[in-house]
């Protein structure tokens, strides 16, 4: 009976090294490779999912802005890395990076942003993002980019257990544990 426990301790242990595959960066490039191939927004995913992860705000959320503002990127002043338009626009920016950290900083921990941090609606960040009516246009085109987001298909099975090479341990399951996102992801409605 003992060896039974220790063996299931053992699968279990295994079992909770797997590493879920996170595809919500493979579904911002799949987006910006759809709609906007030249936008130098391509290969950012990585960071946009990391600083918003970060800050507890909607992976998409960047992206969105960047669309209302700027086209994904297309249309930006020279040299100011400003996709989102943050600070009317006059801020600028050492690296894309840098302009994706500090306007996920800004919305998650500035006052202005209070209100839409407690109720998530995207009407709320509108009215104090770009606080110049009309918003229905704006917020038409942050929902574009949300939805279809959303949409992109990831059609690659996700692995049931990681396989290292050291021991090529194979997996015993079909969980698919990219349906079973542990961290916490606030969606914008």
């Amino acid at each position: 009976m003992k060896r039974v426990l220790i063996l299931w301790a053992a699968i279990l242990m295994l079992a909770g090294a797997a590493e879920a595959v996170d595809y919500r960066p493979t579904k911002l490039e799949r987006f910006l490779a759809r709609y906007c191939p030249t936008s130098p927004l391509r290969g950012k995913g990585e960071e946009m999912v990391l600083q918003a992860d970060r800050y507890g705000l909607d992976y998409r959320l960047y992206l969105a802005i960047a669309g209302a503002e700027s086209t994904w990127g297309k249309n930006i002043p020279k040299k100011s890395c400003n996709l989102t338009g943050i600070s009317n626009g006059a801020a600028r920016f050492r690296s894309i990076d840098h302009n994706i950290k500090f306007t996920y900083e800004t919305i998650a921990g500035k006052r202005w942003y209070r209100q839409y941090r407690r109720t998530k609606k995207l009407e709320d960040l509108i009215r104090v993002y770009k606080a110049v009516p009309p918003f229905d246009k704006y917020e038409r085109s942050m929902r574009f980019t949300l939805d279809l987001v959303t949409a992109v298909k990831i059609t690659e099975p996700a692995p049931a257990l990681a396989a290292k090479k050291t021991n090529q341990l194979l997996a015993w399951n079909s969980i698919r544990y990219d349906k079973y996102d542990t961290r916490k992801i606030i969606l914008v409605n």
